[in-house]
């Protein structure tokens, strides 16, 4: 059992009816099944059904937090962050996570820059690829952003944006990815890498 803040309880059931009435706590553990660093993911608005899977997949892969991000290629332009909400509170449980990751509404990709001074990380095909030499490049790899542009990519302008707040840019090989296989295939590399 967890309280998503942070403790693991591993607990002895007494008695159940629609829901647990009695129960013991035998042991607590804090921060079970957390990174040893903080990571934010930054994606770009993907369809109902492949933002869901984000939400699942980013949370089994340890992000702290989820920003949806509104940015000129995106097709849509809003989530359903209570329905992600659910998915993420879901995943959590089920992955033995004891920090349940936070989602923003959905906001623009400047406006999050503009707010925060994690070490930036983007996943684009012109970048280097995703390993301990490119990411030895971080000023603070204790906090880091990765940013996964939307079916459409970045526009020019975006990456521009990112160039100036001197983002890490990085691929994932030889083939072009889906954006939702982007985050899975970058945040189980990042994990390898500083875990």
């Amino acid at each position: 059992m967890t309280d998503g803040i942070g403790t693991v309880y591993k607990s002895l059931v007494d008695r159940i009816e629609k829901q647990v009435v009695s129960g013991s706590i035998l042991q607590k553990y804090s921060n079970f099944g957390e990174n040893k660093f903080k990571v934010s993911l930054g994606i770009g608005i993907l369809k109902r059904d492949k933002m869901e899977l984000v939400a699942e997949k980013a949370t089994e892969c340890g992000v702290n937090k989820i920003i949806p991000l509104i940015m000129n290629r995106s097709i849509k332009r809003n989530v359903n962050t209570e329905r992600l909400q659910k998915i993420i509170l879901t995943t959590t449980k089920q992955c033995g996570r004891s920090v349940k990751p936070d989602i923003t509404e959905p906001v623009k990709l400047h406006s999050y820059l503009a707010d925060n001074s994690a070490s930036i990380i983007a996943v684009h095909n012109s970048g280097k690829p995703l390993g301990k030499q490119t990411l030895s490049q971080l000023d603070n790899p204790d906090d880091l952003f990765v940013v996964v542009g939307p079916e459409g990519d970045f526009s020019d302008n975006e990456l521009d944006l990112l160039r100036s707040e001197n983002a890490v840019f990085v691929n994932l090989g030889n083939r072009r990815l889906r954006s939702e296989t982007a985050v899975i295939a970058a945040l189980s590399q990042i994990n390898l890498i500083f875990n």
